[in-house]
């Protein structure tokens, strides 16, 4: 395997970033699909 180069960057929760209110978005979504016996996709 080749090397790779990560960078990480701390974004604050719930501060407005597009990225990551998806994420919570998507979080939300998968959670309701799981109490409700749903299948995840």
């Amino acid at each position: 395997l080749g090397k790779h180069q990560v960078r990480f960057t701390v974004i604050k929760g719930h501060s407005g970033h597009p990225e990551n209110e998806r994420c919570d978005e998507l979080a939300v979504a998968a959670t309701q699909k799981y109490k409700n016996k749903q299948p995840i996709e």
